[in-house]
């Protein structure tokens, strides 16, 4: 019954204008009302605007969630120690900036502060229209909501000023301090469209996470051409001080195996590292994730090249 609206939903979110462009005006309201029925069984309450909002949660969406939320894991693992950049505070007064500068550093050092206090913090001394702490504080210091929907509310409901001073302690709660230096509220607002015009906002969303994933794969692409030379220069002591959360036995095998087109198997890792199979399948998933290795299946098994 819903395959075609289905096609509609999960390949490419259609909204009703969409639909319009792209066949017969007297076929759109019928498909539209079964396209609707469909995304109904994936509908989230996600208010905005004071309005009766919703996600449509449905595959796709969560798929393209869970690819955004990997590549900014990916990110964080390359970044363990935030970079000394200074971040620019030209949204606040002179007399602001000393104040926000001790908060950012306690979050950018101090691991233990209750991030309860940095919202406290926020509210009292740098927002003077308080009336979106009773909208919003609730839903940004619970831990369990999702970081990405907590930036999509954050610039779909604030002005760039308020949006900029909860973007830090929202990072700091979820562990992910050092994207402060790499994607600015600013730059997701601005190239997010903020107009409320249905009330399935999962579009909107879609958007924001678009603009995410082209930030962290330029970034990444950039990266790993710089480790895919350094890699090979390096020593298992410097590599192990460069990826902390890698074990020995990985970095001691990649040392010993990364001649440049030659293939692995998960047997040489559990020869190199005394270790079964599924642990072998593990550590290299791990490696080919950061990409050190490239997966490809010969035959009945997988091998791993070096990049």
């Amino acid at each position: 019954m819903f395959e075609t609206a289905r096609k509609y939903s999960e390949g490419t979110y259609y909204n009703k204008a969409d639909l319009e462009k792209e066949m017969d005006y007297y076929l759109v309201d019928p498909l539209w009302r079964e396209i609707e029925q469909y995304r109904s069984l994936f509908r989230q309450e996600f208010p905005l605007q004071g309005k009766k909002t919703y996600l449509v949660r449905n595959p796709m969406v969560n798929d393209t969630m869970a690819k955004t939320q990997e590549m900014m894991l990916l990110w964080l693992m390359k970044h363990q120690e935030m970079p000394q950049t200074e971040i620019d505070l030209f949204w606040l007064k002179e007399e602001e900036k000393e104040r926000f500068t001790r908060l950012l550093i306690k979050m950018r050092y101090d691991k233990g502060i209750n991030p309860c206090y940095l919202f406290q913090e926020i509210f009292d001394h740098f927002i003077k229209d308080r009336s979106k702490e009773l909208v919003l504080r609730p839903y940004l210091e619970e831990e369990t909501n999702n970081l990405l929907c907590k930036l999509f509310r954050l610039a779909m409901e604030c002005d760039k000023r308020t949006a900029f001073l909860l973007y830090f302690p929202t990072l700091y709660l979820h562990h992910c301090f050092p994207l402060s230096i790499h994607i600015t509220m600013e730059e997701l607002m601005e190239r997010l469209d903020r107009q409320v015009t249905d009330l399935d906002v999962t579009s909107n969303f879609l958007s924001l996470l678009e603009v995410l994933r082209l930030k962290f794969s330029d970034e990444m692409l950039s990266l790993n051409r710089k480790d895919s030379i350094s890699l090979q220069k390096l020593d298992a002591r410097e590599l192990i001080e460069r990826y902390p959360m890698l074990q020995k036995e990985s970095i001691t095998f990649y040392v010993a195996h990364r001649k440049l087109h030659h293939y692995y198997t998960l047997q040489d890792y559990m020869q190199n590292a005394g270790v079964c199979y599924e642990t072998a399948r593990y550590s290299m998933e791990k490696l080919v994730a950061l990409k050190w290795y490239q997966k490809q299946k010969i035959g009945k098994k997988f091998v791993y090249f070096v990049m």
